[in-house]
């Protein structure tokens, strides 16, 4: 018996995106983080940790992951990585 190609990589998009959801559910233990932003000022932010890892826009939470062209790097943390918003947040959508 033989399984469809189509059913397999409907199959996989669901385990990845399960997969996406616990990872980013595991991280939204909020920690203050001294952010670094693109302006030069540092400023210290109550953030998940998603949002430290880029993972979720530092504004308003929304997955990074979701969109494609829908964020922009504002910052950087230190020994974490870059930190993003979304289109909409950095000055509204296009």
């Amino acid at each position: 018996m033989s399984v469809e190609p189509e059913r397999i990589r409907a199959l996989d998009r669901a385990t990845k995106q399960l997969l996406w959801d616990r990872m980013i559910s595991s991280k939204q233990t909020v920690s203050s983080y001294v952010v670094m932003l693109d302006g030069g000022s540092l400023e210290t932010m109550e953030l998940t940790a998603a949002q430290a890892e880029g993972f979720e826009c530092l504004t308003c939470k929304t997955q990074c992951s979701t969109g494609t062209e829908a964020f922009v790097p504002v910052g950087r943390i230190p020994s974490v990585g870059s930190v993003f918003q979304c289109v909409a947040c950095a000055g509204g959508a296009r």
